[in-house]
C-alpha cells in the first residue's frame, strides 16, 4: 500500500497545463516515486509516457541536443500528445535553456522534470523559464492525507 501524498494531487492538476512542472527538493524525499505515480497515472488513463532518468548514462545522450531529444520523443511517442518525465535534470548542462527551447517550440508534449535542491539549480531554472514553469512545494514535513487523518484522530 502507497501512501499518497497531498501534493500528488496538485501535480495531477498541475497535468494538463502547459507550463513545465519542476519538482525540486533533498535527496531521497520522493521526487522520483512522485514522477513514477504520475506516469502510471496517466498510463491508466492511456496517455503515452516517458520517463528518461538522467543519473543513467544511456539515458543522458538522448539530451545532447534538442534536436536528438525531439527526434527520439517523436520516435517513441509519435508527434501526437504525450507527458515526458525527466529525472535528476540537474545533470544536463544548461536545463534552463534547453527546457525553455522546448517549451518554446510548443510542442505537443507535457515536460515534469525533478532535480534536487540545490538553490543553483533552482535559480538558473528560474531565470530560464520565467513564466513557463511551476514549483510545487516539496519538503520532508510535506504531510500525507494518512498522516493528516491519524493526526485529527489522536487528537479528536
Amino acid at each position: 500500500m502507497s501512501i499518497k501524498r497531498i501534493i500528488f494531487d496538485d501535480l495531477l492538476n498541475h497535468l494538463p497545463k502547459p507550463e513545465i512542472t519542476v519538482i525540486i527538493g533533498p535527496r531521497q524525499i520522493g521526487k522520483t516515486y512522485l514522477m513514477r505515480q504520475m506516469q502510471t497515472h496517466a498510463e491508466q488513463r492511456h496517455q503515452k509516457t516517458m520517463y528518461l532518468n538522467l543519473d543513467i548514462e544511456n539515458h543522458r545522450h538522448y539530451l545532447d541536443s534538442q534536436s536528438i531529444f525531439l527526434d527520439y520523443l517523436r520516435l517513441q511517442l509519435g508527434t501526437g500528445k504525450g507527458i515526458i518525465f525527466l529525472d535528476e535534470i540537474q545533470r544536463k548542462t544548461d536545463a534552463g535553456l534547453f527546457l525553455k527551447g522546448l517549451y518554446d517550440m510548443k510542442l505537443p508534449y507535457k515536460f515534469v522534470v525533478s532535480g534536487s535542491g540545490s538553490l543553483d539549480i533552482k535559480a538558473h531554472i528560474k531565470e530560464s523559464l520565467t513564466g513557463r514553469k511551476r514549483f510545487p512545494n516539496l519538503s520532508i514535513s510535506k504531510p500525507t492525507i494518512n498522516m493528516k487523518k491519524n493526526l485529527s484522530n489522536t487528537f479528536a
